[in-house]
């Protein structure tokens, strides 16, 4: 062999051994970062690991020692429950069936007949009728009690339950059976379920006082264009015939937060902060300004609230006072400033998870951003507080009690005479207060429980006879206190009926003109504060 080949064989040797080496080199490499990123797994995810290898051998031991109990799919609903209660009180697991009334939610219609219920002793009462769904078309009406659903009785059953029984896919049909007049007569109606839009606003019209008056009932899909489409027809066309602006959120639960932005965005200057979120991670940070101009050029706005004005209500309401737009009146707000988003399973089921909190100009959290998020926030304050006597404890169990609506329903035509116009009257009012009595009507004050209390611990105390007479003479006294609530009551109870009778006869519309707006503290509020802002 030549020099010369010795000398190339030597070099192609040393190439074959370099590569052979680089080879080993990446083989070696690419070893190691697999043990490391197992390791790195294995730290990471060990502890889950183990913990589901516990939940499977917790299963298999009952399996073995109590067969009879072993109901794995109902176990891990159980556990699947408790883990999420240890998140906030807003998250949670939703079956597919409520999971598919989010959705009809989100996109603002339902299948369904067309009227609002409430839990009867005989049934569901029916509370309004839409005039364009099926059953307004079909003749029931509100004050109508059904008492069957195709094969289901109603008794006993909740609004809530009745939902999955009364609505259905479009085009389905329901049997309903229905009492009417006291009961004594019964009807049968063969319905199909329609596409209905979801009704965001229950009432807008201008006061008697030149306001214009929006009553919200939630922020679900359409809710804008729904308030949007009430200033247009109420507003826009004639802003001289209005000098001020009543949104009512009382009992307002929320909804969307893109439809409170839409609502928010219609009243305020370009560039005004509506309303920012902060969440876990960079990914749920935001912040939402409004992109036009206001539509009523600075028209005052009064937004009444309370404790059930929460969420989406909430976000509204806190964009338009901290941004100095409008003043709030009434109650201090729920405190949910929290944002949820649903994610979906493959079954249809899914879950809710709160995943930000939401913030407004100044930086104004309801939630404070350094606690627990499951901790409830303090809610809005207003800058006008008023106090609803229907929230009083008497006025309160005699609606629970839902004999204002029976007897209203029952005496429509005494309480508002086919007149043509509708006339505010008393008379019917010591009739009312027999009937509620002789249907068991009972109001027991919490002063009158806590004396009765004390007076029974006071006889198993043997206290003297001085400290009882003295118990049983204060006990009395709240007793005869109790009975005289009826008098005390006699505006509002008249009023109620008034109110219930007439949306009965005549629709919403009319019970709103003539039974609600002019007796409400809150707006006669709002329109002296309209006043004082015109006059300044």
């Amino acid at each position: 062999m030549s020099p010369e080949e010795t000398e190339y064989k030597i070099e192609t040797i040393s190439e074959e051994v370099r590569a052979g080496s680089i080879r080993w080199a990446l083989t070696l490499f690419f070893i190691i970062t697999a043990l490391l990123c197992g390791l790195v797994w294995y730290l990471l995810s060990g502890e889950e690991l183990y913990a589901s290898y516990r939940v499977e051998d917790t299963l298999n031991l009952i399996k073995r020692f109590y067969p009879e109990a072993y109901h794995p799919g109902k176990m891990m609903s159980l556990a699947r429950n408790s883990v999420i209660s240890e998140l906030d009180r807003y998250s949670g697991y939703l079956e597919p069936e409520e999971l598919n009334r989010v959705e009809e939610e989100f996109t603002g219609s339902y299948g369904g007949i067309g009227i609002m219920v409430v839990g009867h002793s005989h049934g569901l009462l029916i509370m309004s009728v839409r005039e364009d769904g099926p059953a307004g078309k079909a003749g029931i009406r509100t004050g109508d009690v059904i008492i069957r659903a195709d094969s289901t009785g109603m008794n006993g059953i909740n609004s809530y339950q009745a939902t999955y029984l009364l609505r259905g896919p479009e085009g389905s049909k329901v049997d309903v059976v229905v009492a009417r007049n006291n009961l004594t007569d019964t009807l049968t109606f063969r319905l199909t379920r329609e596409r209905l839009r979801l009704v965001h606003v229950a009432y807008a019209g201008i006061t008697q006082n030149r306001s214009l008056y929006i009553r919200l009932l939630d922020f679900e899909s359409g809710t804008g264009e729904d308030v949007l489409a009430a200033l247009d027809s109420l507003y826009v066309k004639n802003p001289d015939a209005v000098h001020g602006l009543i949104l009512d959120l009382r009992g307002n639960p929320g909804g969307l937060l893109g439809e409170a932005y839409q609502v928010a965005n219609l009243f305020l200057e370009k560039d005004r902060l509506i309303v920012g979120l902060k969440g876990r991670s960079r990914w749920h940070h935001a912040a939402y300004f409004s992109t036009d101009r206001d539509i009523t050029g600075g028209l005052p706005i009064a937004i009444i609230v309370d404790r059930g004005s929460a969420s989406a209500s909430e976000i509204l309401a806190g964009a338009m006072k901290y941004a100095g737009r409008a003043v709030l009146i009434g109650d201090t707000t729920f405190g949910k400033g929290l944002v949820q988003e649903f994610d979906y399973f493959g079954d249809g089921s899914g879950l809710r998870l709160t995943t930000a909190r939401y913030y407004f100009e100044g930086e104004i959290f309801l939630n404070d951003p350094q606690a627990e998020i499951k901790d409830s926030a303090a809610g809005i304050p207003p800058d006008y507080y008023i106090k609803w006597i229907e929230d009083e404890p008497f006025p309160l169990r005699l609606e629970n009690s839902i004999l204002l609506r029976d007897y209203a329903f029952a005496n429509r035509d005494r309480i508002v005479p086919d007149s043509g116009v509708a006339v505010f009257s008393t008379a019917y009012y010591d009739d009312f207060v027999a009937f509620a009595q002789k249907n068991g009507f009972h109001f027991e004050s919490n002063l009158t429980r806590v004396i009765n209390f004390t007076e029974q611990n006071a006889y198993l105390e043997g206290s003297s006879k001085e400290t009882i007479a003295s118990i049983e003479s204060i006990l009395q006294i709240a007793r005869e206190d109790d009975s005289a609530q009826f008098d005390r009551y006699r505006d509002y109870v008249t009023r109620r009926l008034y109110q219930i009778a007439l949306e009965a006869k005549y629709g919403t519309g009319a019970a709103y003109r003539e039974a609600i707006l002019p007796y409400r503290p809150d707006i006669h509020l709002a329109e002296s504060l309209f006043d004082r802002e015109t006059a300044e």
